[in-house]
């Protein structure tokens, strides 16, 4: 190293231009960087205490010393060196050596501060303090202040390992010291290292003390700057909290220096406040050990001791009183008026933050076991309200522009909305806790009131207008919720201070008048509006519905806070009368707010979700009651009564959050239940109540039982409540079933109606909306089964078979009256018998569901419905709906079905005889059915397997079904058959059996079952394995079938299999796969994509040596387009980019929908009808191609000329790849001598992709370029596009043919142009006039009347005039001026004669 630094001293005394510049870098790179790296590296050895104890490095420091300084001048003496970030600027000379070898003095400055650190770091205890501060205060400290940001951005970083490395305690201790011999060796290296780091902390101590803006103030400036940068990253991480107290008096300092307000001698610029704000912030943030600290609440010892090796951590809340009250007394003024001060805000308020959390920190306890409240505690609690106006004020809109001011207004309230959180909970848990201290307390309370008008009224100002959107739904609303939760949590702890609760209540209910008073105040500013909609949104979902209806008041005859009549006299009274119209904005709100409730309903709910149902009968309900009366006011127009209905509808949907967790199911539940009752009885005025209520009733059953499962407190008592009311509200369910499908069907009825006439006039928009109607009403039996089948549940036994054998015994009832409604004749008879099974076959379902039957009603159910299931002589709605009660029957009670063998032989004789009766709409049902029982079959048993090939043919013909419910419950019964089975053998010769049927449909049915059954069990079972030869064999026979449903089928069994067989199996069966595929006419354009996949993969087993001489000559071209993309991909692989694009590109969606290869080698199984994977079909995602269709019309055609096509199609396209060649395309060169514009067949036949030859035309123009019409073309005439000539294709032509090379245009010619361009647009506004007045003047008469699909009117056989002729009356025609060209016109009416002057 000293050599080279000789030579280097002589290089730079001899250099004289660039170029000797540049080799000494060069040379600088090639040998002193590398010896410096080789020198860090060897250091920590060197000094090792194993190594005698380092006293090799420690004889050889002061040599290491002088040459680190010589070096750092080497580094600093090359031209471009650098300096400090106020050196002079460089010459034209130093820019250009610095462009040449300039980076070298930069590597070689931050390759020293790696060293220069590292030998600070291992220094033995036998070096001095003045050598260690003598080599620190010449590589790193000088650096801090260098103009080039990497060599002082490594200079800082250097600094902070020496002062993460010192405060880490005891490190070396830990990790070298295995003895008490070498601990005394530990402790010094670790005194000497905080030593280091000490020097640092004076040296940037010196640089704050010192600093003067008077005198020479930028310089002074930049290195304050500097410096307080580095503390700002440097000083959460100081071993003492001294440090940090230390620093933060000297930022308070400058800051007291000048604050900001006028430009005048001696003023701190605005860049040094906001960096002494940022390091202020560092020192009053708690670090993450004090963070540690104040999560353990028990260990006092801990926190003693902890606390101690922290060093004057109990003097940190000291520090931060003295700083919180000279920040609200010194804000600094700048962030209003520069640019920036919205950052300085944004600072000043995170301070003002840090300050209070850090006096209000965690109290300790005395040794007698009482609180100690520390005096920094209670002067943060009594300055909370000088706080927030502070932080309020920051919020002030700004005086830059309206993007800067929303920004600066956001940025600000994020801070509030951040204080808020962290301080008000400590704040209203020592107001509400009874065991706090009581100075602290009644501190506490009198605070707290204080904040409220600051929040009520100053919050509420127009100039936070910018920030309503940010501290409404942030501050306030925590703000508020914080007092709610506090005081839902004193009134269940059954505290005694009445007084306390009713300020608190009477707290929140001012913060949420004043909001709802601004909502009235800014309605027609749409942005304010939307922000305190969603602030009291947020309100109302942290409080509670309950809490914010209790203070909230909604009637007319109820004051609102201080409003009095000034309010009510506001009051529209159109829609009044049950709710305020000033209110009636809330409803949607809260309505939200408890569907967010009761989207979890769980056995772990916030406080503020319990509720009260007596709260809601004498509440809610007594709203609603009051909007029902207004809405049957006969004085009212029809879209009031509307209105009223929908108010009433809003309410009741708070029902379903009153139902999550109540506290008084023993008291409040039956008079509630008797009201539900009442409002199903009025579902033909209120149906959309029915979804509601029920929704309640399903919440209230499933948060009892999972109370009930974990045994909470009172769960038992409510389990017995709603099961004795459920004998109440069950049957009333069961007859709103009844009813809703009685009324669809009288709907039905009144919509087609008696009369002949009325049928015939019907119109679609009626029939829609009967349709959507019985939709509706579908979707209310549905909410109302779920609710009896939740119900069921928990309602008693006995009561419940009771009403199962009343449905029974109805359904039996009904299933006897088919035959005499099929005898009458009569329609409606038959539709109200068929809606009266299905009815009663639901609630049948909702009952099954619930788990709650024996065996014996579930077989008393089996027998009624057997009939239904057996023939199809009922409504297709009956026999579906059978099947639904057999498949939840085989599915929730496998061992009512399994337990007994002479069940289960039944039920599959039952399932094979009715397949000649299942209607179509039962098919999904059916399969899930059979597959339940097909799970029970004994592979032993005969007479079981004797089913599977009766049930076989009906299972592969819905693979091929069009409902994507059926094809799916197919192919798992298909796999449920083939576990059952347990000879994959022989259930393979079952399935092949169906390649001999007579019907394509059934064939190409059996081959994409061999290919679900191979992709299943290929790679797993060895079986499965073996006979995928013989498989192929048999398949193979289709490959010259014609039908192209077969070809889809067998392709995908070629892909499934390539993929499962292994390299030994498939290749004596290569010539008949590669022969059989490429051997599709019309096929191969439709499935080109899926016989490349093919063909690649079997490429990429047996290479393209063997694969070509298989491909037939005539698709030769196609094998070796293939090579050529592979060895491009490899090329481009090798040098970090595939297809034109980086390797890292990781976008799924892409990868996953691309159809050129298995990026799972066949894994993931597409089925060739449903376009679903198995991927696909867990995750419910569908791909683009499934959607989109079969198929992607491509290619392009273009009109042919006078070559035939055949000699147009048998040509190449491009020149370069008449021999297989691929062209580069990116070569522009190349593309100007290859492409050819020719009126050739565009549609190659090996790389089209579409379903058939209806190929739709592209035009081309004399150049090659696409045309596209605005429409289609008029008779004789082209469209705009076709004669329109844009220069910059042409100019961009001429850039390809000159090989990519932008041509430079003089100002002459630039001039040339644009005269050019403006004659053009000239000349084409002369020709659109011209074209204009020419088509007005050859307009024939009559023309606008002239119908545009018809031929006109009928002339005989040499009429030479219109026989009719419509005339417009217009009086401009018939002026002097146009007189002529008006009689012109009618030439085609009468004959023109010219009168005579």
């Amino acid at each position: 190293l000293q050599t080279s630094l000789e030579q280097k001293q002589k290089s730079l005394q001899n250099v004289d231009s660039t170029t000797d510049v540049e080799s000494i870098t060069a040379e600088l790179e090639n040998t002193a960087l590398p010896l410096l790296e080789i020198l860090r590296c060897v250091l920590p050895y060197v000094a090792h205490f194993a190594n005698n104890q380092g006293a090799l490095l420690a004889h050889q420091f002061g040599g290491l010393s002088r040459m680190l300084r010589l070096y750092v001048a080497l580094g600093y003496a090359l031209p471009g060196g650098g300096g400090d970030a106020s050196s002079r600027k460089k010459t034209k000379g130093e820019k250009k050596s610095s462009r040449g070898g300039g980076s070298g003095g930069n590597a070689l400055l931050r390759q020293l501060l790696k060293v220069a650190t590292t030998l600070l770091l291992v220094a033995p205890p036998g070096v001095s303090e003045k050598e260690m501060a003598k080599i620190l205060h010449s590589t790193i400290v000088p650096m801090f202040h260098d103009a080039r940001p990497k060599v002082r951005k490594a200079a800082w970083g250097c600094g902070m390992e020496i002062v993460v490395v010192a405060s880490s305690s005891s490190s070396l201790a830990d990790n070298d010291a295995s003895d008490d011999d070498n601990s005394d060796i530990v402790k010094k290296v670790q005194g000497q290292r905080k030593t280091v780091a000490d020097f640092l902390w004076e040296y940037c101590h010196a640089v704050i003390t010192n600093y003067s803006p008077s005198s020479n103030g930028k310089e002074a400036s930049g290195k304050l700057i500097h410096v307080l940068r580095f503390l700002n990253g440097a000083l959460p991480y100081a071993d003492n909290a001294r440090i940090r107290i230390r620093f933060g008096e000297g930022c308070l300092g400058l800051l007291g220096g000048g604050d900001g307000k006028t430009k005048r001698k001696g003023e701190v610029s605005t860049e040094v406040v906001k960096e002494t704000l940022m390091t202020l912030l560092s020192c009053l943030e708690k670090t993450e050990r004090e963070q540690e600290l104040d999560e353990d609440d028990d260990d006092v010892m801990t926190r003693k001791t902890s606390g101690a090796a922290m060093g004057g951590a109990e003097e940190v809340p000291k520090f931060a009183a003295r700083s919180l009250a000279f920040l609200l007394q010194h804000r600094p003024n700048n962030a209003n008026s520069a640019a920036g001060g919205g950052d300085i805000n944004v600072v000043y308020g995170r301070c003002l933050s840090a300050c209070m959390e850090q006096m209000l920190g965690k109290s300790r306890n005395r040794d007698d076991g009482n609180e100690e409240v520390p005096p920094s505690k209670l002067l943060a609690l009594k300055l909370l309200p000088n706080v927030f106006k502070s932080m309020l004020h920051l919020c002030e809109a700004g005086s830059g522009g309206e993007d800067a001011s929303n920004e600066h207004a956001e940025s600000c309230g994020t801070e509030f909305n951040r204080f808020v959180s962290r301080t008000v909970p400590i704040v209203a848990s020592h107001t509400m806790d009874d065991g706090a201290d009581a100075k602290l307390r009644r501190v506490a309370s009198e605070v707290l009131p204080q904040c409220i008008p600051i929040l009520s009224r100053e919050a509420m100002h127009i100039k936070y207008r910018n920030a309503w959107g940010s501290i409404l739904s942030g501050g306030y609303a925590t703000f508020t919720s914080t007092l709610a939760t506090c005081l839902l949590q004193k009134r269940e702890s059954g505290g005694d201070d009445s007084e306390l609760e009713d300020n608190v209540q009477s707290w929140i209910k001012t913060l949420v008048s004043s909001l709802l008073r601004l909502h009235g105040d800014v309605a027609k500013d749409g942005t304010a509006r939307t922000a305190v909609e969603y602030a009291t949104s947020t309100v109302v979902r942290g409080m509670g519905v309950e809490m914010f209806l209790s203070v909230v008041e909604f009637v007319d005859d109820d004051g609102d806070d201080d409003s009095g009549k000034k309010e009510k006299s506001s009051l529209s009274g159109t829609t009044g009368g049950g709710i305020r119209d000033d209110r009636a904005w809330l409803l949607p709100l809260m309505k939200q707010s408890a569907a967010t409730t009761t989207s979890s309903p769980g056995a772990s709910v916030a406080i503020t979700s319990q509720t009260r149902l007596a709260f809601f009968q004498g509440r809610v309900l007594l709203l609603a009651r009051k909007c029902d009366a207004a809405s049957a006011d006969s004085h009212r127009t029809a879209a009031e009564m509307s209105i009223q209905k929908a108010r009433v509808v809003e309410l009741w949907s708070l029902f379903p959050a009153f139902c999550v967790s109540p506290m008084d199911m023993k008291v409040g539940f039956g008079t509630v239940a008797k009201t539900v009752v009442k409002a199903l009885g009025d579902h033909g005025r209120y149906p959309k109540l029915i979804p509601i209520i029920c929704g309640g009733l399903k919440n209230l059953t499933i948060g009892i039982m999972e109370r009930a499962a974990i045994g909470s407190s009172n769960a038992k008592e409510d389990f017995d409540v709603l099961s004795n009311v459920s004998t109440k509200i069950l049957p009333s369910l069961f007859k709103l079933v009844e009813s809703l499908n009685q009324s669809s069907l009288s709907k039905k009825s009144s919509a087609g109606g008696d009369d002949e006439a009325a049928m015939e006039i019907e119109t679609a928009s009626s029939s829609k909306e009967a349709q959507s109607k019985n939709q509706q009403s579908t979707q209310l039996v549905e909410a109302v089964t779920d609710a009896i089948g939740q119900l069921a549940k928990i309602c008693p036994r006995e009561f419940l078979q009771n009403l199962f054998k009343k449905v029974v015994q109805r359904l039996l009832l009904a299933t006897t009256e088919v035959a005499e409604s099929n005898d009458s004749g009569d329609k409606n008879l038959q539709n109200v018998t068929a809606l009266r099974i299905s009815s009663l076959l639901g609630l049948a379902q909702a009952l099954v569901a619930s788990e709650s039957l024996d065996d014996a009603s579930l077989s008393l159910l089996y027998r009624a419905v057997r009939p239904l299931v057996r023939t199809d002589e009922h409504d297709p709605r009956v026999q579906k709906r059978a099947y639904k009660v057999l498949a939840e029957i085989c599915s929730g009670h496998k061992d009512f079905v399994t337990s007994s063998s002479e069940r289960l032989d039944d039920l599959t004789d039952l399932l094979v005889d009715s397949i000649v009766t299942c209607q179509v709409s039962a098919r999904h049902m059916r399969l899930k059915c059979m597959t339940c029982i097909v799970a029970g079959f004994d592979s032993d048993n005969e007479a079981h397997m004797a089913v599977i090939p009766k049930i076989m043919g009906e299972v592969l013909l819905c693979l091929k079904d069009s409902n994507a419910k059926t094809r799916e419950a197919a192919y798992q019964l298909l796999l449920a058959m083939a576990t059952a089975r347990d000879d994959m053998t022989d259930y393979f010769r079952i399935v092949l059996a169906a390649l001999g049927a007579q019907t394509t449909h059934m064939r190409s049915a059996a081959v994409m079952a061999l290919s679900r059954l191979t992709f299943e069990y290929a790679r797993e079972d060895v079986e499965v394995q073996e006979l995928l030869p013989l498989l192929m064999q048999t398949v193979a026979v289709l490959f010259d079938d014609s039908s192209r449903e077969v070809t889809k089928s067998v392709i995908g069994f070629v892909r499934v299999s390539v993929a499962a067989m292994t390299k030994e199996q498939l290749e004596p069966l290569l010539p008949t796969v590669v022969g059989g595929i490429m051997k599709y006419n019309k096929g191969k354009d439709r499935f080109r994509a899926k016989i490349k996949i093919i063909l690649k993969k079997l490429v990429r087993v047996y290479g393209y040596d063997t694969i070509a001489p298989l491909v037939p000559e005539k698709d030769v071209r196609l094998i070796t387009h293939m090579r050529k993309l592979s060895e491009r991909a490899a090329r481009r692989k090798a040098a970090g980019i595939q297809d034109g694009r980086s390797v890292a590109n990781d976008d799924f969606e892409d990868m996953m929908e691309s159809d050129e290869d298995d990026s799972d080698d066949g894994r993931t199984f597409m089925t060739g009808v449903t376009g679903f994977t198995k991927m696909t079909a867990a995750s419910g995602k569908v791909t683009k191609r499934s959607i989109a269709g079969r198929s992607v019309k491509g290619g392009a055609r273009s009109t042919m000329t006078g070559r035939s096509a055949k000699e147009a199609s048998g040509g190449p396209r491009i020149k370069a790849e008449s021999n297989g060649e691929i062209l580069d395309m990116l070569d522009a060169s190349k593309m100007a001598r290859s492409v050819r514009f020719a009126d050739m067949d565009m549609n190659d036949r090996d790389f089209s992709d579409d379903d058939d030859d209806d190929i739709r035309d592209t035009q081309f123009d004399n150049q090659g370029r696409i045309v596209i019409s605005d429409g289609m073309p008029k008779p004789g005439g082209c469209s705009r596009n076709d004669t329109e000539h844009y220069d910059s294709d042409d100019d961009e032509n001429l850039q390809l043919k000159e090989g990519g090379k932008r041509r430079r245009v003089s100002k002459f010619e630039s001039v040339k142009l644009a005269k050019a361009d403006k004659n053009a647009e000239k000349q084409q506004q002369i020709k659109k006039q011209r074209a204009k007045n020419d088509s007005s003047a050859n307009n024939p008469l009559g023309k606008a009347y002239k119908s545009k699909k018809a031929g006109g009117d009928v002339r005989k056989k040499g009429q030479k005039y219109e026989p009719y002729a419509f005339v417009p009356l217009d009086a401009k025609d018939y002026t002097r001026k146009n007189r002529e060209k008006a009689v012109s016109k009618m030439g085609t009416v009468v004959r023109n004669h010219k009168r005579k002057r």
